[in-house]
């Protein structure tokens, strides 16, 4: 086994070291799309990127991986040669890129599909557009709790002391919550010590990294109660788990997929039509259909069951997703926060 992963990590440097292999004459280079693994790949490869391809003649190279390693390569190859044509990612990691000016305005005669989106998802300037939405709320076991949580507040009934699950530092979720911590209890997003003070208060409770850590607790019975994306939940549910998702009283915040085409993209033509198909209705219900997706897309209709599996789809719902001041999180707030979890929180 150790030879085996000196082999592969020494194979990973090559391929970090060795200028790609150029795109013969008359031959056009595939449009690099950035791509989530597991299910996300699977999907993007089986029902996503065929039609675009059909549609357009073109071919397509998705670049798996995780939003921050995307941006450390975009940062690591500069403006001008960026390693990807079409970044779909999270906020929290895009937007330092987008105020350093490595994407692209986006328009609507390049991306018709712009007049469709909720204007709540359009971000400043049409700098990227969120396409996705999986809209994060309280996730609790209805045949553990008896106390239903209605309220973000509600985290602190000693009913729920030791069974509950957060997210820790590792996932873009924490910084969230410690806004929102800040935000129902100061009024403002700013108030870090407090916040994690706050948090403290909710000791013992379990900790995970990822959305998939938090469902098998939850699905185990482990925690009883849990900050979860609805998507996820209605995943769980159609497995059969007796779970059922809450949209807070004081609104929920977000994982998103905030899209963007690179400002030095030699694709950039073709990343706009893909940016607009990715918006399309057909592509959007898909999404919604499959995975539960909130859609940005507001033609897409949303109803009977999958109204159900989708309980944030309507303009004011999605009005009710929490923003932040990201710019103001990557000046040096998120290692404020890292800093004060860890001490107070973990005690180191």
């Amino acid at each position: 086994m150790n030879k085996w992963v000196l082999a592969v990590l020494l194979v990973g440097l090559a391929l970090t070291t060795v200028s790609p292999v150029p795109t013969p004459a008359g031959v056009a280079p595939p449009l690099v799309v950035t791509s989530y693994g597991g299910p996300w790949e699977q999907f993007m490869r089986r029902e996503i990127v065929p039609g675009f391809e059909s549609e357009t003649g073109a071919k397509v190279e998705l670049s798996v991986g995780l939003s921050r390693d995307w941006v450390a390569k975009v940062r690591a190859a500069g403006r001008g040669t960026p390693p990807f044509d079409v970044l779909i990612a999270n906020t929290t990691w895009v937007s330092a890129l987008r105020k350093e000016g490595f994407l692209e305005r986006l328009t609507v005669d390049k991306v018709p599909n712009l007049r469709e989106v909720w204007p709540e998802l359009r971000i400043k300037d049409d700098v990227g557009v969120i396409t996705l939405v999986g809209p994060l709320g309280i996730a609790y076991r209805k045949d553990l709790v008896t106390k239903v949580p209605k309220s973000w507040k509600d985290l602190w009934d000693p009913a729920y002391r030791g069974k509950l699950g957060l997210y820790s530092v590792a996932n873009s979720a924490n910084p969230m919550f410690t806004m929102l911590v800040s935000r129902i209890y100061r009024g403002h997003d700013r108030d870090i010590d407090f916040a994690i003070n706050k948090i403290k208060e909710l000791w013992p409770f379990r900790q995970t990294d990822f959305s998939g850590d938090m469902e098998i607790l939850l699905s185990r019975g482990e925690i009883h109660v849990g900050i979860l994306d609805s998507p996820a939940a209605s995943r769980l549910k159609a497995q059969g788990v007796p779970i059922e998702w809450v949209f807070p009283r004081e609104g929920v915040f977000m994982f998103e997929q905030d899209t963007n085409v690179l400002a030095g993209s030699a694709n950039k033509d073709l990343a706009f039509r893909f940016v607009n198909y990715f918006l399309s209705r057909p592509v959007q219900e898909k999404w919604a259909k499959q995975f539960w997706w909130t859609p940005a897309n507001r033609t897409v209709r949303i109803t009977g069951r999958l109204a159900v599996e989708i309980p944030v789809h309507t303009q004011a719902q999605i009005r009710q997703i929490m923003k932040w001041d990201w710019d103001w999180v990557n000046a040096g707030a998120r290692e404020q926060m890292i800093d004060r979890w860890n001490r107070v929180i973990l005690g180191r």
